[in-house]
């Protein structure tokens, strides 16, 4: 079973760009995978036409992990760093993947 979390974030206009370099250079999805041993994957996107509008999708062996993610203190130290680029506080939602198709 694979857990997928989904965390939208919304940045303050104008610092779209800004954002995701700093979230590249802050190197978030390597601490994660260093701290985490059931971090699977991520993905920073950006809305379509809305620079200003970014989701992070992850894969999760088990909710624990995600669990585990959220307390951890290399998770509050990201968040305080990136904290400056955000109009709100981010909404995460997670996800039991049902069915999947790869290729």
């Amino acid at each position: 079973m694979t857990i997928l979390s989904n965390m939208q974030i919304k940045l303050r206009e104008g610092v779209g760009a800004q954002a995701v370099e700093a979230f590249i250079n802050r190197n978030v999805f390597a601490e994660c995978a260093e701290a985490i041993p059931g971090f699977r994957w991520a993905h920073l996107l950006e809305v379509d036409g809305a620079p200003d509008n970014l989701s992070v999708i992850c894969g999760w062996t088990d909710q624990s992990a995600f669990e585990d993610w959220m307390a951890h203190p290399v998770r509050s130290r990201q968040e305080a760093d990136l904290a400056q680029f955000l109009a709100e506080a981010p909404q995460t939602q997670l996800y039991i993947s049902k069915s999947a198709c790869e290729r």
